[in-house]
């Protein structure tokens, strides 16, 4: 009997420790998440991607993707990335900032849809990502690892890729200033 309730014990802490944000949802058996930003269709496609079309994570509408006349952040996520977990508050923050300027958009990459819209809706995400469980947009643009963030000009050519965890909205606004040779407001 005292082995039961070790082995018991042992089960209730190990579901104490959840690799991403959506893995607690899917083992508690919540409903759906609700959160649902819907995509924008890019009208130039990314050099290096080419014509691709990905499901929109928000409500799974085929999205082209590319840049809508605007600079465009490419912000490569996934839920189960512990630091994507870090840089989403500090992505969400950027967004909001400068949201006017230039666009935003995730690319939920390697996920389970599921997982990811849990991992949208607890980090309050209002940028609109797309679905790319096959990872193409991150082997296109040659991001080794997640996270990965894109700057595209709205030509559609790549002005610069980071590939260093640990993004601020500071630093990712001094880096889209560079990548794009734009002054950002404060």
């Amino acid at each position: 009997m005292r082995w039961a309730l070790a082995v018991l014990a042992s089960l209730v802490l190990l579901a104490g420790c959840t690799g991403s944000a959506g893995e607690e949802h899917d083992a508690a058996g919540d409903p759906e998440p609700t959160w649902s930003v819907a995509c924008t269709a890019g009208t130039t496609p990314v050099e290096p991607v080419g014509e691709l079309e990905l499901p929109c994570l928000g409500d799974e509408a085929p999205t082209a993707f590319g840049t809508s006349g605007k600079p465009l952040v490419v912000v490569l996520w996934a839920s189960w990335c512990r630091p994507c977990v870090e840089e989403a508050p500090e992505i969400e923050a950027f967004w909001q900032a400068h949201g006017d300027l230039i666009d935003v958009v995730g690319v939920d990459s390697a996920d389970t849809r599921a997982k990811a819209r849990w991992f949208a809706e607890e980090f309050a995400l209002t940028y609109p990502s797309v679905f790319d469980a096959d990872e193409q947009v991150r082997i296109a643009l040659g991001v080794p690892a997640l996270p990965g963030i894109a700057f595209v000009a709205p030509d559609g050519t790549v002005a610069a890729v980071l590939n260093e965890p640990g993004t601020t909205a500071e630093a990712l606004a001094r880096a889209a200033e560079s990548a794009f040779g734009l002054e950002l407001p404060s």
